[in-house]
Parts: C-alpha cells; sequence; structure tokens
C-alpha cells in the first residue's frame, strides 16, 4: 500500500504500527505507552517514549494523515512548516523530530512533534478570564504579523510540498492564482455549490440543506462584489484556521503556548487571514457588542502595531468587511462538522447566527 491510498483510508492503527512509525523516524527510541486522541480527523496519539536505554521518559505526539479532508500532498507541508515558523519567527510552536512523507506499510505523511503542555479552550472560551482572552487576541496579532512578514508569495492557492519543498500548489483540485479575488470567488463559488447540495458533511446532519435557500442572493452579491474589491496586498502564507482548538493555552494568563494545525495553509491576502481568525476567534459571541468590538480591536491593533510599514487603511477595512462573509459562508457548509457534538438547539443557535450576519450583506 503506497502512502497515498493508505492516508486516504480511514482505520485504527494498532500499538505495533504505532511502534513500527516511531522507528522509522526515530530508531533508538522505545514507546512507554500510547494515548490516542478522540479528537480530529486524523490520527494522533501522545507517546511516552525513551530516547535511549536509561534516559527518563518524556511525551511526544505522533500524527498521521488518515482521513481524506486533506491531500497528502498538502498535509506534508506541516511539519516543513512547522520548521519554518520556529527558525525564523517567534511563533511559539511544537519542535519536530521526523517526519515521514510516503511509506508502504504505514498511512503518510507522519512526524513526530514535541508534546506541549497547555489547554485547548475549543468552544468555550468564556472560561478564560477577560484579561486572558484580551491576552490570546493579543497575542494571535503578533503571531500573524510575524507569519505575514515571511512573505511575500509569487502566486495565489494551496500550500503542499513539491519535489520535496513548500511550494503554492498548481493541480486540478488546487489551481494557482495570480490574483486573490479571483482565488476567493472560486472558492466561494464552490463552497455555495456544496451547501446547495446539503454542505460539505450531509450525512452528519438531518437538516444539511439549512442554508440552501440562502444561496442564489449569498451567489449573487459575491459575483458582484469580489471582483470589485480593492486591490489585495501581495499573498502571504496564511493560518486560516487560527482558533481555540488550534491553540495550547496557559489556563491561568490566557498566554498562547503553542499555535497548532500547520497542514492546511493558504497563500493569500493576508487580511483574508485576519478575518478567519477573528471570525473563529470572537465566536460564538461571550459577553455583549461592545466587548466583542473591544476584543476586535485588540487583535487589529497588535496586528498593525507588529507588522512592518502597513496599517488597516480604507482599502484593508473595505476587504476585512467583505471578507468576513466568506467565512460565514464557510462556517454554514461546516456547520454539521463543527458542531457535530452539540445539542440541536445549540446548532440551531449558530445557525441562526450565521443567518442574521448573511443579511447584513443579502
Amino acid at each position: 500500500m503506497t502512502g497515498d491510498s493508505a492516508a486516504a483510508e480511514v482505520g485504527v492503527l494498532t500499538d505495533v504500527d504505532v511502534r513500527g512509525m516511531v522507528a522509522t523516524l526515530q530508531p533508538e527510541w522505545s514507546v512507554d505507552a500510547i494515548e490516542r486522541s478522540p479528537h480530529g480527523t486524523d490520527f494522533v496519539a501522545m507517546l511516552s517514549v525513551r530516547p535511549s536505554a536509561g534516559d527518563r521518559a518524556r511525551d511526544v505526539v505522533l500524527k498521521a494523515t488518515t482521513a481524506d479532508f486533506v491531500a497528502p500532498t498538502i498535509a506534508r507541508s506541516e511539519p516543513r512548516f512547522l520548521e519554518l515558523v520556529s527558525r525564523e519567527t517567534s511563533i511559539p510552536v511544537p519542535d519536530v523530530f521526523g517526519y515521514c512523507d510516503y511509506h508502504e506499510e504505514y498511512p503518510a505523511p507522519f512526524y513526530l512533534i514535541e508534546h506541549v503542555e497547555g489547554e485547548n479552550y475549543e468552544n468555550r472560551s468564556g472560561d478564560l478570564s477577560p484579561l486572558g482572552r484580551e491576552r490570546v487576541l493579543r497575542e494571535a496579532g503578533r503571531n500573524l504579523a510575524e507569519l505575514h512578514e515571511l512573505g511575500p508569495i509569487p502566486s495565489v492557492g494551496r500550500v503542499g510540498v513539491h519535489d520535496g519543498d513548500l511550494a503554492v500548489l498548481d493541480t486540478d483540485d488546487h489551481p494557482r492564482h495570480d490574483d486573490f479575488r479571483d482565488w476567493l470567488l472560486a472558492d466561494c463559488e464552490e463552497t455555495l455549490d456544496a451547501i446547495a447540495d446539503g454542505g460539505w458533511f450531509p450525512d452528519l446532519a438531518d437538516d444539511a440543506d439549512r442554508f440552501a435557500d440562502l444561496v442564489p442572493d449569498l451567489r449573487a452579491f459575491l459575483r458582484d462584489s469580489v471582483p470589485r474589491l480593492p486591490e489585495p496586498d501581495p499573498p502571504r502564507y496564511c493560518h486560516w484556521d487560527y482558533r481555540y482548538g488550534n491553540l495550547l493555552l496557559e489556563p491561568e494568563t490566557g498566554r498562547t503556548r503553542a499555535v497548532l494545525d500547520w497542514a492546511n495553509l493558504l497563500a493569500g491576502d493576508p487580511v483574508y487571514n485576519l478575518a478567519k481568525a477573528e471570525f473563529h476567534l470572537l465566536k460564538p459571541v461571550v459577553g455583549n457588542d461592545i466587548r466583542t468590538a473591544t476584543l476586535r480591536d485588540i487583535f487589529l491593533t497588535a496586528y498593525a502595531d507588529a507588522r512592518t510599514d502597513w496599517s488597516l487603511d480604507r482599502t484593508a477595512r473595505e476587504r476585512l468587511v467583505l471578507y468576513r462573509l466568506p467565512c460565514r459562508v464557510d462556517a454554514m457548509a461546516c456547520l454539521p462538522l463543527w458542531y457535530r457534538d452539540a445539542t440541536p438547539e445549540e446548532r440551531d443557535d449558530r445557525a441562526a447566527e450565521l443567518r442574521r450576519f448573511a443579511a447584513r450583506y443579502v
């Protein structure tokens, strides 16, 4: 079985498989314990390992692409990008201990990274103190500013691995673009098509077509508005899934100890990344609209202060306002997956929130 075909099959890896994967990357290590994560779509496990005989045990994480949500050519970018971010920025990320792009026996890519202590606050940001949540937003602005300083990138599109190196892909599934507006409109069209057919995950919901009635108006608005946007900034690396579920935080202070999930990157307008991040970090609204506006201002101010020769000027604000709509369009298509463990009432609340937001535009 090739690495690509294995990666497309969802299955449970045995302890023997896990030990074999570790041996592929770190032949001297021994595995004392394996704790599988119940979260996420790919295989993730925390391992207790000993680098050599007599060493103290240490915790590491093994991640393997076992689902078909992210193509292997994109997933291969994650350990490489972790190494780049660690080397070139102060964004806190786990160290990489090895990775494998292809394997005849195990699903690939797979890799070993440092285990970082911290707490995941997905869907419970309200458990943080007010100052803690402000710190998350402030550090998010600084982290994304540092990430965007790694550019510009020559073209727009999904980031993956080509000939062993990080690259903007140009494939049938992920075409490359010269103008971010072209990429954005194509992405919106694809997502709206999915919503009309029941979303990206129709099997996870009894009412997967709950947003289908909005598709004609949303499509008409985006087709008219996106091409008329002011010219985007040159493309930069964008972590477009910067959310609480991909952060490990210090509970007492809100300090970000690690930013995770670098396998789904985009080379695009950095202002689009700001729209994505503020959507994830400010949903659902915790507190009143004034509090949400304060947190948004903290985030955007921290970002602008950390960027070189950049400001959130009129044209950037115009793009930011429009980019907020595609973020909600994506959320409509993904709602069954994101809230599969929620109650029907919670899913209805989120759906109503998305509809109210879309009504501002259409």
